[in-house]
């Protein structure tokens, strides 16, 4: 399935003054659980996918551990996770009054693993060969089927 995209006029006007168009990413209504992907990874190795869901939850409690001790988690081929923290609209005057009560929430940053390509500078393996499709186009599409039916 390719990545779906919808057209987004933005809010705020460019440099010559038009309220610009821009490709926005959408979500597809499915999701991948952890049992989806569980079935599939027994799919593909000896596993069974009871064995593989018990990997998968122990992979994201020993996760959850190593990020809330300030550290990040790399998995070798997929990328990096680091926490972040917001602390936005809660500043204050000084250094000494910095509290970890100034934190609005915390949030987990994934940075996919990257390859650096002298000529072509960074590139992300994981998007190779990515597909896009406009939303519209497909739900056009459909409406055309339909018709011709």
């Amino acid at each position: 399935m390719p990545l779906l995209y919808k057209a987004v006029q933005s809010n705020m006007a460019s440099e010559d003054g038009e309220n610009k168009w821009y490709p926005h990413l959408v979500k597809s209504s499915k999701r991948a659980t952890t049992e989806t992907l569980a079935e599939e990874i027994a799919r593909r190795s000896s596993l069974s996918p009871g064995d593989v869901h018990n990997v998968i939850q122990n992979l994201t409690d020993c996760m959850r551990l190593h990020l809330l001790n300030s550290e990040s988690v790399h998995l070798d081929g997929f990328g990096t996770f680091t926490v972040k923290a917001s602390s936005a609209g809660n500043g204050v005057s000084t250094a000494e009054e910095v509290s970890h009560k100034q934190i609005n929430h915390l949030t987990v940053h994934f940075t996919p693993r990257y390859k650096r390509i002298p000529t072509m500078g960074v590139r992300y393996p994981m998007f190779y060969g990515a597909e896009f499709v406009r939303i519209d186009q497909i739900k056009n599409k459909s409406k055309k089927n339909q018709e011709n039916k």
